[in-house]
C-alpha cells in the first residue's frame, strides 16, 4: 500500500501544474513606477494604463512576492485570471461567418492541423498542403501554408509573411489568420480584391510558432483560458517553465535585463543564447530563405500596432524607413484605431531579442506586431468577440498583402461646387505607387459616372509603368461638364479607376450634388436654438447630450471625445457628457442606456428636395466591450409616429466626419413635420465583460438644411426655391418699386415690370 501511495505521489508530480495568475492594478503610472516594476524582475508585458491613474498587468501567484517587495500599493482585480477568462468562453457559441473551435471557440492544435487540411482539400489549386518547417522542442510540427494562384510554383511575385502564437496564451493571433485565409479562398473568383491578391501575391502563413505551449494550455484548461506564455523548456524550479520565444531572436538579444530577463522563472526569459530554441531557429531559416518585404507577427492584446525598434528608447530609425513604417501603420489602423508606435511609445517599456526588431534589423523587413483586442479582451477574449476581432484585422491583412507589391493611392480633387448645369469643372489628379514593388506593366486610368448627368472630354488614358514609391501628377487631365439637362438636387458620383496587368480595379469615388443648395436652417450650437435633449425610453445614467465645449479624452492611447468643435466660428457643439468630469474618459461617457438629441420641427412641405448636412463624431472602440454599441440618426415626417433610419452603425471614427442626405432621393416625404433625432447608446449584450458596453462618446456640429430650385424654368419663381408662393410676390413688388425689370419678372413680356406682372404671378400661384 505504501508503495502505491509513493507511486501516485510520484506520478502526480509530473502532471501539469496549473499555475494561478492574477490581474493586479497599481495606482500609479509614473515613469518612476514603470522603472521600479521593470527592475523588480516582474513581467509587465501587456500592461495597460489609465493615464495618470493606474497600471494593470498579469502576474503569476508565485511571483507576487516581487510586487510586494516594491512596496507599491496595488489591488487584485482578478484572483484567478484563468478562471475569469474561462467564464467568458462558450463551446456552444456558433458563428454563421466562421467555424469556431472546441476550446471556448478557439482551435486546439489538432484543430489547427485539421483546418489546414480542410483548406487544402477544398482549395488545392489555391493553397499548399501544410508543410512542416521543423519540429518544436517537444517534437510537434510547426506548419506553414502558402496561398497563391499557383501555390506549388515559386513565381516571381511579391512575398508576404503572417505569423501567430509566439506566445501560447494568445490564440486570437492564429484565429485572425485563419479568418483571413478563409476569406481569401472562399471569395476567390467572387470578390475582385480576394481574387487579385491570390493571383498576384505569394502569402505565407505560420499560424502556430509555439505548439508546445498551446498543447500545454489545452491540458490545464481544456475549455480555454490557459495562461502558459512560453515554450515548454524546463527553466524554473517551480513555474512558469519555458523560454519567451519573442525574446530569443538574435538582434540585440540580451541587450539589457529590463527588455528581457536572464531569470528562467520570468515570463520574459530570453534563453541561454540567441536562437537557442528550435521554434525561433525554424522561423529564422524560413525568413532567410525568402524575400519578405513586410511581416505581421500577431499577438494579443492591447489594440496596438507596434513597429521597431523596441530595445532602446533613444534610438531613431532611418528617416525614410520611419516614414514608411508610419505611413503603412497609419493606413492599416485607420479602421480598427489601434495605437501605432514602438513598444516604448505604446506600452512604455523596452523589449530586446524580439522578432520584429530582428526581421527589420537583420533583413530590412517592415515588420509589425499587431496586438489584437482591447485591455478588456485580455489574452482570451470572450467567444463572441472572436469574429469581430478577426474582422477588424481583415483590412490590415489585406493592406499589407497589397503593399509588398504595387499599391496605388489616388489623390483626386474636384474644383469646389456648387455644381451647376452647363458649367465645366476642373479636377486635380495624381497617382502614387505607395507599395514596395513596381507596377505590373502599364497603368490605365479612366473616369466615369453612373448617371447621365456629366460629360467627359477625356475618359481614359494610359500612363505607363510606375516604380515602387514613385508617383505621377496628371493635373487637370480629366475635366467634366454638368449637362444642361441634369436635374437640380440630385447626388451623383465621379469614379476614378486605376488598373495594371494584375487586373484589379483600384477605385476612388467622389460624391457631387448638382444644383445650388440654399440654406434655410443652420446651427453651429453656440446656443441650443430649439434643440431638446431627452425622449421617451431614454435611460442613460451618464453622458447625456449637452451643448458644451469638448475636451479631448483618451483611453489606452485611443481618443474617445473630440478635442474641439468642428465650426470655424465658436467653440461649442452638442456632445455626450462633458461637464461631470471634463477630460476624464470613462467618467462621463454614455452609460446604462441611450440618450437622445431632438432637432426642432422643420416645414419642408413647399420644397421638392432638401439637403441635410451635419458633421458628427462617434467612438465606441475602447472600454469593456469595444465595438458593441451603436450610433443612430433617424428622421420623421409625421410628427414622430414613424421614424426612418439615416444612420445605424457601430463603426468608430475618432475624427469629425461629414454626412449628407438628399431626403426625397432616399424616400423621405417632405412635409411640415420633419424632425431629426440623434441617439447614442451604451448597450449591454449577453457575454459582455464588465458591467456594460464600451466607452461611448458622440458629438454633432454644423447642422444645416438646404433646398434647391428643382425646376429652374418655372416662370415666376423669382427667389429660385422651386415653388411659386407669396415669397415670389414680395420679390416681384420690390422689382416693380426698383424700376429694374429682369426677364424672369416680366411675366407678360411687354418690356416693363408693373402691376400687370404682379397680377399674372398671383394668378399662377392660385392655379
Amino acid at each position: 500500500m505504501k508503495n502505491i501511495i509513493i507511486t501516485i505521489i510520484f506520478l502526480l508530480a509530473f502532471l501539469p501544474a496549473n499555475e494561478i495568475y492574477k490581474q493586479v492594478r497599481i495606482y500609479s503610472d509614473t515613469e518612476e513606477t514603470l522603472s521600479i516594476l521593470q527592475t523588480s524582475g516582474l513581467d509587465i508585458d501587456h500592461s495597460y494604463r489609465e493615464p495618470g491613474q493606474w497600471i494593470e498587468f498579469a502576474v503569476s501567484a508565485n511571483r507576487i512576492y516581487l510586487l510586494d517587495e516594491t512596496q507599491l500599493h496595488y489591488d487584485i482585480i482578478h484572483e484567478d485570471l484563468e478562471s475569469f477568462y474561462a467564464s467568458r468562453l462558450d463551446n456552444n457559441y456558433e458563428s454563421r461567418d466562421f467555424e469556431l473551435g472546441s476550446m471556448g471557440g478557439y482551435y486546439t492544435f489538432a484543430e489547427i492541423e485539421q483546418h489546414l487540411d480542410e483548406l487544402y482539400t477544398d482549395y488545392p489549386e489555391l493553397i499548399t498542403e501544410k508543410v512542416s518547417l521543423g519540429q518544436s522542442l517537444e517534437g510537434r510540427d510547426i506548419w506553414m501554408v502558402k496561398v497563391s494562384d499557383n501555390p506549388e510554383a515559386d513565381e516571381n511575385e511579391p512575398e508576404m509573411l503572417y505569423t501567430g502564437l509566439h506566445h501560447a496564451r494568445e490564440p486570437m493571433s492564429y484565429m485572425n489568420l485563419f479568418y483571413f485565409m478563409y476569406w481569401l479562398l472562399e471569395n476567390y473568383d467572387i470578390d475582385p480584391e480576394a481574387t487579385a491578391l491570390v493571383n498576384s501575391r505569394e502569402l505565407y502563413f505560420i499560424p502556430a510558432v509555439n505548439p508546445d505551449g498551446l498543447v500545454y494550455n489545452q491540458e490545464i484548461a481544456p475549455n480555454g483560458g490557459g495562461m502558459q506564455r512560453k515554450n515548454r523548456r524546463e527553466t524554473c524550479f517551480s513555474t512558469p517553465d519555458g523560454i519567451d520565444l519573442n525574446r530569443n531572436y538574435s538582434y540585440m538579444w540580451g541587450y539589457d535585463n529590463s527588455g528581457s530577463s536572464p531569470d528562467g522563472c520570468s515570463e520574459t526569459y530570453r534563453g541561454t543564447s540567441p536562437f537557442s530554441e528550435p521554434e525561433t531557429e525554424i522561423v529564422k531559416n524560413f525568413v532567410e530563405s525568402h524575400n519578405f518585404k513586410i511581416a505581421l507577427n500577431y499577438h494579443s492584446y492591447g489594440n496596438l500596432f507596434i513597429h521597431p525598434y523596441g530595445y532602446d528608447p533613444g534610438l531613431a530609425l532611418p528617416e525614410e524607413d520611419h516614414e514608411i513604417f508610419i505611413e503603412y501603420g497609419e493606413a492599416m489602423t485607420q479602421y480598427n484605431n489601434y495605437l501605432l508606435g514602438t513598444g516604448i511609445e505604446t506600452v512604455g517599456y523596452t523589449v530586446n531579442g524580439e522578432a520584429c526588431d530582428w526581421m527589420y534589423g537583420e533583413h530590412g523587413i517592415y515588420a509589425y506586431t499587431p496586438e489584437v483586442g482591447a485591455s478588456s479582451d485580455g489574452f482570451w477574449p470572450s467567444t463572441m468577440r472572436i469574429v469581430p476581432l478577426a474582422e477588424e484585422n481583415l483590412f490590415p491583412n489585406q493592406y499589407a498583402a497589397w503593399a509588398v507589391g504595387a499599391k496605388y493611392e489616388v489623390d483626386f480633387a474636384v474644383a469646389a461646387g456648387p455644381y451647376s448645369q452647363g458649367e465645366t469643372y476642373g479636377t486635380n489628379l495624381s497617382i502614387l505607387n505607395s507599395g514596395l514593388g513596381d507596377s505590373n506593366g502599364s497603368l490605365n486610368l479612366s473616369i466615369d459616372s453612373p448617371d447621365d448627368y456629366l460629360y467627359f472630354e477625356t475618359q481614359s488614358v494610359e500612363i505607363g509603368s510606375l516604380g515602387s514609391r514613385t508617383g505621377v501628377d496628371l493635373g487637370d487631365i480629366l475635366t467634366f461638364q454638368v449637362l444642361s439637362s441634369a436635374p437640380s438636387g440630385v447626388m451623383t458620383e465621379l469614379t476614378i479607376h486605376v488598373t495594371d496587368e494584375d487586373n484589379y480595379d483600384h477605385v476612388s469615388t467622389i460624391e457631387l450634388i448638382i444644383g445650388e443648395a440654399m440654406p434655410i436652417a443652420s446651427y453651429g450650437f453656440e446656443e441650443t436654438d430649439g434643440w431638446t435633449v431627452g425622449d421617451i425610453g431614454d435611460d442613460a445614467t451618464a453622458g447625456i447630450w449637452e451643448s458644451a465645449v469638448p475636451v479631448a479624452t483618451f483611453f489606452d492611447g485611443n481618443q474617445a471625445q473630440p478635442g474641439s468643435d468642428y465650426s470655424e466660428d465658436g467653440e461649442k457643439c452638442f456632445l455626450t457628457g462633458a461637464t461631470t468630469s471634463p477630460g476624464s474618459v470613462g467618467f462621463d461617457d454614455v452609460d446604462g442606456g441611450k440618450t437622445t438629441l431632438l432637432s426642432p420641427v422643420f416645414d419642408l412641405s413647399e420644397y421638392n428636395e432638401a439637403l441635410l448636412s451635419y458633421w458628427r463624431w462617434y467612438t465606441n472602440n475602447v472600454g469593456d466591450n469595444p465595438g458593441t454599441d451603436h450610433w443612430q440618426v433617424d428622421v420623421t415626417s409625421d410628427g414622430g409616429q414613424n421614424w426612418s433610419a439615416l444612420e445605424y452603425t457601430n463603426g468608430s471614427q475618432d475624427a469629425w466626419v461629414q454626412k449628407n442626405f438628399l431626403l426625397s432621393q432616399i424616400g423621405i416625404e417632405l412635409t411640415s413635420q420633419i424632425q431629426f433625432r440623434f441617439i447614442a447608446e451604451d448597450i449591454t449584450n449577453p457575454g459582455d465583460s464588465g458591467t456594460g458596453g464600451s466607452i461611448v462618446e458622440a458629438a454633432i456640429d454644423d447642422f444645416s438644411i438646404s433646398i434647391f430650385n428643382t425646376n429652374p424654368d418655372l416662370s415666376g419663381d423669382l427667389n429660385e426655391d422651386g415653388v411659386l408662393n407669396v415669397l415670389d410676390v414680395v420679390v416681384m413688388v420690390n422689382v416693380v418699386l426698383a424700376s429694374d425689370c429682369p426677364d424672369s419678372a416680366d411675366m407678360n413680356a411687354d418690356g416693363v415690370c408693373n402691376v400687370l406682372d404682379v397680377v399674372i404671378l398671383v394668378n399662377l400661384i392660385l392655379e
